[in-house]
């Protein structure tokens, strides 16, 4: 299958391809290493959703854990 088909079939049998990263992320006095679903990149570190804390949060020293994250598919939402 061709990469732009593929993409496509994809996004509507519910697999999305997304970055997910381990991340640094400081709370007040608090850092952790957390687990984010990158939805962006912002001067030296990613934005995303905290899988651990399920928030959005801001992580440093981000590191690749996995390349396929799976949704719900696009006619369910």
């Amino acid at each position: 299958m061709r990469p732009g088909r593929r993409s496509f079939v994809s996004a509507l049998d519910g697999q999305a391809w997304t970055s997910i990263v381990r991340c640094q992320v400081t709370d007040g006095t608090r850092a952790e290493s957390n687990r984010l679903i990158e939805l962006g990149r912002k001067g030296n570190g990613v934005v995303g959703w905290n899988l651990d804390t399920e928030e959005i949060s801001n992580g440093l020293g981000c590191t690749g854990e996995e390349s396929l994250y799976v949704r719900e598919p696009w006619w369910r939402g």
